[in-house]
């Protein structure tokens, strides 16, 4: 079973060898790497053409004008060969057992459309940060992927004809891509696996995101939240919507701080109107008292007065 690496880069030349080496050294093969050059006005692409590739490992490079690392991503697609695909971002890493480990998995469970694992985050200085990990065991996919809880890009292994049947990366999103594809993939019926172990190095960078696109952000993050709620609603199962709505009113909440007319308008539109949030890590017990005292508009005018004196 032939794994498909697929690697967008764009002036990635900081980090795109330290990327490379952690692909070279996976204990798994056969591997197919696919690196798409979005654009790069550094020297991401000469890095690219200089690096020894280890024998048995079939190596592309694809370049193209700046469009976004999802197209970047659907364009890796097209050339992959790999039942399954390993998206990886150019300034995250693997550890060497990350494929071999998944695919194990991956023959163990009759093959699942996901193989969601956890992964660890390293500061912009190199300094650990914390584990972000899945716990193997039965969950709620909805649950999952609502509440962000599937993980991140790179930790994850893609069955490549559940990614395609699914219409692959939304190029028109500006943020939330990830999770958009992981909803239409389970709405198809995608099957899950989780995988505990740490084998995905996340680095964090000092990017700056300005108040606008912060916005921006979070209106898509909301947005999406209210297309799958409108999904598991129609599933009528039965189950009990509250922790649902709680994630779209966390969500609007956190909007607030950077759009309140936006958050005020997706509050009326997605939320049921008799709607009563519960404690939360957005959501104290006294923001609680608030809301149900003044309703969500007074709660959050008294919250700001609040923070403000």
């Amino acid at each position: 079973m032939t794994i498909s690496i697929i690697i967008p880069c764009y002036n990635a030349a900081e980090y795109i060898t330290r990327c490379l080496e952690s692909v070279f050294s996976q204990t798994y093969a056969p591997l197919q790497v696919i690196l798409v050059d979005d654009g790069s006005t550094d020297t991401t692409v000469d890095l690219i053409r200089s690096t020894p590739v280890p024998v048995g490992i079939e190596l592309k490079l694809i370049e193209q004008s700046n469009s976004g690392a999802a197209q970047a991503r659907n364009a890796g697609l097209q050339h992959a060969d790999g039942t399954y695909i390993q998206f990886l971002d150019a300034d995250d890493e693997l550890l060497p057992e990350k494929l071999h480990r998944q695919a194990l998995l991956v023959n163990a469970n009759n093959g699942p459309d996901l193989v969601v694992a956890s992964y660890r985050i390293i500061s912009p200085t190199g300094v650990f940060v914390r584990d972000v990990i899945q716990k193997n065991e039965d969950r709620d996919a909805w649950s999952d992927v609502m509440q962000h809880g599937l993980g991140i890009t790179s930790a994850i292994l893609w069955k490549r004809s559940a990614v395609q049947d699914a219409g692959g990366w939304d190029a028109t999103l500006g943020s939330s891509q990830e999770y958009d594809l992981l909803f239409r993939m389970i709405k198809n019926g995608g099957s899950i696996v989780h995988d505990p172990a740490v084998n995905t190095l996340v680095h964090k960078r000092n990017d700056s995101i300005s108040h606008t696109n912060l916005a921006r952000n979070w209106a898509r993050f909301v947005e999406l939240r209210g297309r799958m709620m409108d999904h598991v609603r129609s599933l009528n199962d039965g189950r009990d919507l509250q922790p649902y709505w709680q994630v779209i009113f966390d969500s609007i909440r956190i909007l607030y701080a950077h759009d309140p007319k936006a958050a005020l308008s997706y509050h009326k539109t997605l939320l049921p109107s008799d709607f009563q949030p519960s404690v939360s890590p957005t959501s104290g017990r006294s923001y609680i008292v608030l809301h149900r005292l003044f309703g969500f508009r007074g709660a959050q005018r008294i919250r700001a007065l609040i923070t403000r004196s």
